[in-house]
């Protein structure tokens, strides 16, 4: 069987990479990648508003699908995805993506969905790390606040998936509810000589 999929989505600030950090931390050959890495690249072309900007970014996740996901070479490793999606058209598409290339690769799929209280989410939003990081990562408090009110992050009706609130558990706690999760649902990422 191939190893999982994992897709995790929330809003910015939650700490989803921080947490991601955490489970390859349990097992060091999960591969990891921070949605800024594939957001970067194309901001440093185009503005969020150009015509061009969405379309490459689905450029770079194919990329990133081909190279991780689907690749013989690949399919022991579980591959780690950070994102944002919300419930419009666009986010439901890009989430579908995700879900689709697991499938074509005979990955399981698990989204987690990560949230955290909005007081919390605004302080790590705003926290002098984030604001001094070298990506694109938001930071502004009021743009936060108006994704929070406006719209939820997107979830999978059709499969399976993990719930977490982070606000008052660490990232290493919240990293083995997910890696207890992976192993409930029959897609251990920890190998043998690994526990």
């Amino acid at each position: 069987m191939a190893a999982p999929l994992i897709w995790i989505n929330g809003y910015p600030g939650t700490g989803k990479l921080t947490v991601a950090t955490a489970l390859k931390k349990l097992n060091k050959s999960i591969v990891l990648i921070d949605n800024h890495q594939l957001i970067d690249p194309v901001e440093a072309e185009y503005s969020r508003s150009h015509p061009e900007y969405q379309r490459q970014r689905q450029i770079r996740r194919k990329e990133a699908f081909i190279q991780h996901v689907s690749s013989p070479d690949s399919l022991s490793q579980t591959v780690v995805f950070t994102d944002f999606q919300t419930t419009n058209k666009q986010g439901e598409s890009v989430a579908k993506e995700y879900q689709q290339a697991a499938l074509e690769a005979a990955r399981p799929f698990l989204p987690i969905y990560m949230t955290c209280d909005e007081q919390e989410n605004i302080k790590r939003v705003c926290s002098k790390e984030r604001v001094d990081s070298d990506t694109t990562k938001l930071t502004d408090r009021h743009l936060l606040q108006t994704f929070r009110s406006s719209t939820a992050i997107y979830r999978f009706q059709d499969c399976v998936g993990l719930s977490i609130d982070v606000t008052d558990i660490s990232s290493e706690e919240a990293a083995s509810q997910i890696a207890e999760h992976i192993a409930q649902c029959g897609a251990d990422p920890l190998s043998e000589k690994e526990r």
